[in-house]
């Protein structure tokens, strides 16, 4: 059966999202390549998602320089980590693209074609509005699990004795070099059997008199402190990087 989508359904997707793309463009960024069987007049994705990949490739990587925390080869595998194909159509689901991706008649989405139509649409915001736009969406999708990842080899690293990326030495560094009074760490709650139990714990400190907290969840306390401990790292330099 024919997948076709109303005009109406593109502009709920478009605020949605706060896209403030439009229209055709947005049309074009969701139109897969097989419907041009059924309009060969119709332009596809393709061209947008070329664009698109370059763009997130771009966004991911000034993120991650921004981290300061690894080197070139690091950043470049972390990169293909962050924006592989599975990532990306994860991230699609989030977005509901299925329902509203222009397809064939019959046609299978696949895991590629969501991943194509997120590219398209990073695509579809830096023609329409520059790469403002399209950090700001990175940062709303992405940025939750591009920390879940550094994170997790941030764990894998102090479990092997690696201590140099640990997020709760690196926050103590960070209060220690400005000179201010260090992080503390609240126990919010434990919950699960002895044999399997879950930690929530609460990271607090001060900075340019501004009270902020990190929030952690894990299987012992020493991951969910570290989660937390991340998590008011990242506040604390967004917060430096908005005072610069």
């Amino acid at each position: 059966m024919l997948k076709k989508q109303p005009t109406g359904a593109f502009q709920k997707f478009n605020l949605r999202w706060n896209l403030q793309l439009p229209l055709p463009l947005l049309i074009e960024a969701l139109t897969h390549p097989s419907y041009k069987s059924v309009d060969p007049s119709i332009s596809d994705n393709q061209r947008l998602e070329t664009l698109g990949d370059s763009v997130i490739d771009l966004l991911v990587l000034e993120w991650l320089y921004n981290k300061n925390i690894m080197t070139e080869g690091d950043m470049t595998k972390k990169r293909a980590e962050i924006v592989q194909n599975t990532t990306l159509a994860k991230l699609g689901e989030k977005l509901q693209i299925d329902p509203v991706l222009r397809c064939a008649p019959a046609y299978t989405i696949q895991e590629k074609d969501l991943a194509d139509a997120v590219e398209a649409i990073f695509g579809a915001l830096y023609v329409a509005n520059g790469l403002a736009p399209c950090q700001a969406f990175l940062l709303q999708l992405f940025e939750n699990f591009m920390d879940n990842i550094l994170l997790n080899d941030e764990i894998g690293n102090i479990i092997q004795g690696k201590n140099e990326y640990n997020p709760k030495n690196r926050l103590q560094e960070f209060f220690q070099q400005r000179q201010i009074p260090e992080a503390t760490y609240q126990l919010l709650k434990r919950e699960g059997p002895d044999h399997d139990p879950e930690y929530w714990y609460l990271c607090q400190g001060t900075y340019q008199n501004k009270g902020l907290t990190g929030k952690g969840q894990g299987k012992n306390k020493k991951e969910a402190q570290m989660k937390a401990a991340q998590d008011l790292y990242n506040k604390l330099l967004q917060l430096e990087n908005r005072m610069k």
